[in-house]
C-alpha cells in the first residue's frame, strides 16, 4: 500500500541523495586534485637538483594553482631578475627553485589566500664552463645538470685523454685561482676525492703531452712517436714501432735522455733481453726519451 505523498517524498529523498553524492564526489575530486598538484609540485622539485643555483639565461616555468593568468615561462635576464604578474621584477639569480617558490608564495599572500606555487627549471643555460687544450671538443660547454670533473672528462675525450694529455699539468681555474685537484690521481688511480663538482665559469685546462712522448727511430719497421705510460720499457717501445728490421743491431740500441740542459746516453742490449731473457737490461723509459736502433755493421 502506498501512502499518499510517499512517492513524491521518495523522489525528493532520491534527488537529495543524488545531490549529496555529487557534492561529495566534487569535494573529493577537488581534494584529490589539490593533493596530486601538491605531490606533483613536491616531486617536480625533488627530481631537480634542489641545490642548483639559478643563473642568467635559465628558463623558469612558474604556475599558481587555479590561477591560469599567473602561469608563465620566463628567462632570467642578465641582471638576474625575472618579471612576474602582480609582483613586477624579482631577483632570482643565486636562488634555488625551492627558494624562488617560497619567495613568490610569500609575496602572493598579499593578493590571495594560501597560494600554491610551482617553480620548475625548464632549461639550464647559465652553467657554462670553458675547456682548453688536448681534448676532442675544446671550447664552451653548457652544462645542463650538476656535473663533476670525471663526467666532464668523459664528455671531452674520456680514456683517450690518458694517451694525448699531460694530466700532471692539467688544472681547474676558478675565479682566478687554481683548485688543488690532481688529475693523475683521479683518472689513472681512480681517486674520487679529486672528483670535484664544477661551477659556472670554471676553466679546465688539459695540455698536450707531446714533449713527454717517446720517439723511436732507426732500424724499426715503423719509426714513430709513442705516448708515454708508466712502466713502459725500451723493448716495449721497439715492439710498438713494429719491431726491429733485419738490419737492426739490437745490442747497439741507445736511449737519449734529456736532463736539464744536458743529454744522457744509455746503452740497451735488447738482443740479450729478447734471446736470453735478461730483463734487467730492459730499461724503463722516462718521458721524452728517444730510442735509436742502429743498423748492423755486418
Amino acid at each position: 500500500m502506498i501512502i499518499p505523498g510517499e512517492r513524491s517524498m521518495k523522489g525528493k529523498l532520491g534527488q537529495g541523495a543524488l545531490f549529496f553524492l555529487a557534492a561529495t564526489l566534487v569535494f573529493f575530486s577537488m581534494a584529490d586534485k589539490r593533493e596530486l598538484y601538491a605531490q606533483a609540485d613536491k616531486n617536480n622539485l625533488h627530481v631537480q637538483d634542489d641545490t642548483y643555483k639559478i643563473g642568467a639565461e635559465d628558463v623558469l616555468d612558474i604556475s599558481v594553482w587555479e590561477n591560469k593568468q599567473l602561469a608563465t615561462k620566463v628567462t632570467v635576464r642578465p641582471d638576474g631578475k625575472i618579471s612576474f604578474p602582480l609582483l613586477d621584477d624579482l631577483k632570482v639569480e643565486g636562488l634555488t627553485a625551492i627558494e624562488v617558490k617560497e619567495m613568490i608564495t610569500e609575496k602572493l599572500t598579499h593578493f590571495m589566500s594560501k597560494p600554491q606555487v610551482t617553480v620548475t627549471i625548464e632549461s639550464i643555460n647559465s652553467c657554462k664552463v670553458y675547456v682548453m687544450g688536448a681534448v676532442s671538443s675544446p671550447g664552451v660547454l653548457n652544462l645542463k645538470r650538476k656535473t663533476n670533473l670525471l663526467q666532464l672528462l668523459a664528455m671531452v675525450g674520456g680514456l683517450a685523454l690518458t694517451e694525448t694529455a699531460d694530466l700532471q699539468k692539467a688544472y681547474i681555474l676558478r675565479k682566478g685561482h687554481r683548485l688543488p685537484v690532481d688529475f693523475v690521481r683521479l683518472v689513472e688511480n681512480g681517486d674520487v676525492t679529486q672528483n670535484v663538482d664544477l661551477l659556472p665559469d670554471d676553466v679546465i685546462y688539459i695540455p698536450d703531452n707531446f714533449d713527454k712522448r717517446i720517439t723511436v727511430i732507426g732500424e724499426v719497421v715503423g719509426p714513430k712517436t709513442i705516448n708515454f705510460k708508466n712502466g713502459i720499457t725500451a723493448l716495449d717501445a721497439v715492439l710498438m714501432s713494429g719491431g726491429p728490421t733485419t738490419d737492426a743491431d739490437l745490442n747497439g740500441t741507445k736511449i737519449v735522455r734529456k736532463k736539464a740542459s744536458q743529454e744522457e746516453i744509455l746503452k740497451v742490449e735488447l738482443n740479450k733481453v729478447m734471446k736470453k731473457g735478461k730483463l734487467e737490461d730492459n730499461l724503463k723509459l722516462m718521458p721524452g726519451d728517444v730510442i735509436i736502433v742502429p743498423a748492423s755493421m755486418l
